[in-house]
This record gives structure tokens, C-alpha cells and sequence, in this order.
């Protein structure tokens, strides 16, 4: 009885050790698709730094330099202007606080980041034409958002896995082969969303015809691959 037992745990390992030996046939590729999208809600980023007064004098020189405009002053002004075009206080604020190099003989000039909360990008001309750009380092896009962003994904990793069967299929056809069944499914990149936000722009270039341009071209964009895995009938 042991002896039938063992023969036939011993032909079970071999029937199984055959089985793992058999090569399946599959086809392994990558679809990708990507999508761009408007956002209906982004962050628009004023960097504001403690000055001289005297720069803006006529014929002073940076020894002349002995009135600082404190970063307080500039961030009180800068919200009052904000206010007045209509953004909430509820849309403004700040993020960072630093301090720039500090020359020799002066005293460190404070720096801050303020971050506005805009829903249209014209917006963005209107605050370059109205604030007063004393004490404004730069200017930039920040995060773009938009709250259908879920949706979206799901449209764009579902393309990209028709993309993936599509190629398959394809690429079997010219060597004469059927596309079988799906064997396993891999996302390369789990959440692949991203923009362009703006180069930190200076003073001379906030007022030109180009920054408007390129900013108000900005636009989310998702973009996914997904590996798929397919038998080869």
C-alpha cells in the first residue's frame, strides 16, 4: 500500500515538473496616451523682497543705499492691491520666508512668497498691469488643478490599454498569429500628472507681450503607459 502511495505522489511530481517546463507563448507590449486639459483652478506665485529706496532715486548710487522698505510694508501693499482687484484675503497667502545674500556694510533683505489663488488666467494680465512691481522679485505659475482630474485619468490609462491591445494585435497579424488572452496588466507609472509652470520672471519681463502669451497656454497634462501581457494562440 506504502509502495502505490509513493509511485503515485512520485508520478504527481513529474506530471507537475512537466507542466512548469512548458514554455507559454505571449506577447508583451506598451500603450501609452496622454491628454491635455484646462485647469479650472490654479496658483499664481509673487515673490516680494525687502528694498532700497534710493534705487528708485535718480543718480544714487548702491553706497547711497541706506533706506530699507521692510517686508511687512511690501506684503501690506501688495494684499491692499491684491484686495482692491477683487481676490479674497481667503485666496492669498504666504508660503516661504527667506533672506537674499547680504552685501557687505547692509543688513539682509527679507524675501517672501505669496501664493494667489486664481480661477482665470486673464487674471494674471490684469495683476501685472496694476501692481506696483517695487519689491516684487518674480512672478509664476504654481499648481494647476482641475476637479475633474479622476475622470480624466480613467479615460487616459483606458486608451492606453486599447493602445496596448491595438499594438498587439498589429504586430501578431504580420507574422501571422492570433492575439489570445490577457495575461497580466502593469501600470509603468502610477500617477503620471504634470506641468510647465513658468521660468521665475524678472521685473524687466512681466510687462512683455511673450510672458502673457506662454502663460495663458498653460495646461495640465496626463500622460500614462501601461505594460500588458497577452497569449499568443
Amino acid at each position: 500500500m506504502k509502495s502505490i502511495t509513493f509511485y503515485a505522489l512520485l508520478l504527481f511530481c513529474v506530471f507537475t515538473l512537466q507542466a512548469q517546463n512548458i514554455q507559454q507563448r505571449f506577447i508583451e507590449v506598451t500603450g501609452s496616451a496622454e491628454m491635455l486639459k484646462a485647469p479650472d483652478e490654479f496658483t499664481f506665485i509673487i515673490g516680494i523682497q525687502e528694498y532700497w529706496k534710493e534705487e528708485f532715486e535718480p543718480k544714487k548710487e548702491f553706497e547711497d543705499y541706506k533706506t530699507k522698505v521692510p517686508i511687512n510694508e511690501i506684503e501690506s501693499q501688495l494684499i491692499k492691491d491684491l484686495t482692491s482687484m477683487g481676490i479674497t484675503k481667503e485666496n492669498i497667502k504666504a508660503t516661504e520666508v527667506g533672506n537674499s545674500w547680504r552685501h557687505r556694510g547692509k543688513e539682509f533683505l527679507i524675501g517672501k512668497q505669496i501664493e494667489i489663488k486664481l480661477v482665470n488666467f486673464n487674471a494674471i494680465n490684469t495683476l501685472i498691469s496694476k501692481l506696483d512691481t517695487k519689491g516684487i522679485d518674480y512672478m509664476r505659475i504654481g499648481e494647476l488643478k482641475n476637479n475633474n482630474l479622476s475622470n480624466y485619468r480613467r479615460e487616459v490609462k483606458t486608451k492606453a490599454l486599447l493602445a496596448a491591445k491595438d499594438k498587439a494585435s498589429y504586430l501578431l497579424q504580420a507574422l501571422d498569429e492570433t492575439l489570445g488572452n490577457v495575461i497580466s496588466i502593469t501600470e509603468k507609472n502610477s500617477d503620471n500628472l504634470f506641468w510647465q509652470p513658468a521660468m521665475a520672471t524678472s521685473n524687466v519681463m512681466m510687462n512683455s507681450p511673450e510672458y502673457s502669451q506662454v502663460e495663458n497656454e498653460k495646461k495640465i497634462k496626463l500622460r500614462y503607459e501601461i505594460n500588458v501581457r497577452f497569449e499568443i494562440q
